[in-house]
């Protein structure tokens, strides 16, 4: 039966409702493919995101951190990568209040793809950053910190790794990135990781298989404690591939999100919620099926027990159907259903990829989207507020031209001109910029600054700094532009 009972179709410019309720939609790129894939709001109810960015790096992509205030408004920006492709997926705000990213990089590692750990502090400066993997692909998918001893835990698929096809792949660390442990799931064909969350002593895992189960592919959760023992594993599915994106916990049960397929051969996929006890029994299963195109849920989180399960994915059977999804949200009940939806996009893909709760008891989404950007695709980030029906519509999306502070051995900072030399450097740096600069810090991989200048001139002597690679940071009165320096 039917459920969907009201959709909205949104293009969108901020504003607030009142001081405590912010309601915006954003979008942030520039000439390139800027992907979002995970938000979490910060400390200052402002929020940190991750994702991809080739705006400024080439052809090529890098894992970037961008922070912006509670109504969306760009504050500053950090890539990290190398000359080849790296990607964030996951991120968390570290009980230190820093942050840690995963996803996967073929710039640095054993080969291929390797798992891709980045820690950074204020102004994304980064702390250390590690891989994981073998010679083949290994991409992390999902991150989480273990309270216990400030650890982490990383989530993904493996190649280079276990019985075959791809299997998944669990990777332990301490809280310095150093591995604990390594673990493989799966059997001959495909097995994948695709979220994680840490449940008091235990380590609880969601994906998708093609080696166990009733079909094609089925959904897998696996539980295990922090030495990575398997408690139990529960493998869900049909006929046909079904497979979870998302896992939550909310009081003494799990909630996890993917997509189911009926339609073989025509590979329809339905948005699929699925419910299971602590001990992994099954409470519910449920998919939304009257739709005639492909529908997925890619995160959720349970905000008030049973009756609001805050979903997000992308649609195809709603919004602008020329072939490409649209973002999709709605608020799921397992009494009623899908109850109240909403859509945005334009023509080519746009999709939601995570959601987080927010202060202000409203929620905040990230995705990515073609329509209206300024290069081949921009991030979009869409705030809410706690009351979903006070107002649905927007108009007149606005575009915010992100700057992203990267190094450049040119010297080229988004449009204001800055040139270090020489870099690579054994003694003397030379500055020239159109900027007015009145600060300069320089600040080593362990976050610790090494070097402070009030303003600065032409030149600075660093010959007391010992060789290997420092953040410089550039203050001016309305922003920051960081660089990468490498000392000889």
């Amino acid at each position: 039966m039917k459920r969907l009972i009201v959709i909205f179709y949104l293009i969108g410019i901020c504003f607030q409702l009142d001081a405590q309720n912010i309601h915006f939609l954003k979008s942030y790129g520039n000439s390139g493919y800027d992907y979002g894939r995970d938000i979490k709001q910060t400390p200052d109810s402002g929020y940190i995101a991750t994702g991809s960015s080739s705006s400024f790096v080439g052809a090529n992509a890098d894992l970037f951190l961008l922070k912006i205030d509670s109504l969306g408004n760009f504050k500053w920006s950090y890539n990290y990568g190398g000359s080849d492709s790296d990607w964030g997926n996951s991120l968390v705000i570290t009980h230190d209040s820093t942050y840690a990213v995963a996803g996967y990089t073929n710039s640095f590692g054993a080969g291929g793809f390797d798992f891709y750990l980045v820690r950074a502090a204020e102004f994304g400066l980064p702390m250390w950053e590690k891989t994981y993997g073998g010679s083949d692909w290994d991409k992390a998918n999902s991150l989480a910190q273990i309270p216990a001893d400030s650890g982490f835990v990383l989530v993904g698929e493996t190649f280079s790794y276990g019985a075959g096809g791809k299997d998944i792949y669990i990777v332990r660390t301490d809280k310095n990135g150093d591995t604990l442990w390594t673990k493989t799931y799966g059997d001959a064909d495909d097995d994948w990781a695709t979220g994680v969350i840490v449940d008091g002593d235990s380590i609880v895992v969601c994906g998708g298989t093609e080696s166990y189960g009733a079909g094609m592919s089925d959904g897998i959760i696996l539980k295990m404690d922090l030495d990575g023992n398997i408690g139990w594993v529960k493998v869900v599915g049909m006929e046909y591939d079904d497979y979870f994106n998302s896992i939550v916990k909310y009081a003494t049960y799990y909630m996890a999100g993917g997509a189911r397929s009926y339609d073989y051969p025509t590979d329809k996929k339905d948005m699929w919620v699925y419910k299971s006890t602590l001990n992994g029994n099954q409470l519910m299963d449920t998919n939304y099926s009257d739709c005639p195109d492909d529908d997925e849920v890619y995160d959720l989180y349970v905000r008030n027990g049973n009756e609001d399960i805050i979903i997000a994915g992308y649609t195809k059977t709603w919004g602008v159907l020329d072939g490409f999804g649209d973002a999709f949200i709605s608020k799921f009940t397992s009494s009623y259903g899908f109850v109240t939806s909403v859509h945005y996009g334009s023509a080519g893909s746009d999709r939601a990829y995570a959601i987080d709760p927010t202060f202000d008891d409203g929620w905040v989404i990230i995705g990515d989207m073609s329509f209206l950007s300024t290069g081949g695709n921009n991030i979009f980030i869409l705030k809410y507020n706690q009351y979903w029906d006070h107002i649905d519509i927007f108009t007149e999306l606005q575009v915010d031209n992100i700057t992203l502070s990267v190094e450049n051995s040119q010297g080229q900072a988004g449009t204001n001109f800055v040139k270090l030399y020489p870099n690579p450097t054994n003694q003397t740096l030379n500055i020239e910029s159109e900027l007015n600069i009145d600060g300069l810090v320089i600040v080593d991989m362990t976050g610790k600054i090494v070097y402070t200048e009030v303003l600065p001139g032409s030149s600075i002597d660093l010959a007391n700094l010992t060789a290997g690679i420092y953040t410089l940071i550039l203050s001016t009165a309305e922003s920051k532009q960081t660089y990468r320096v490498i000392i000889q």
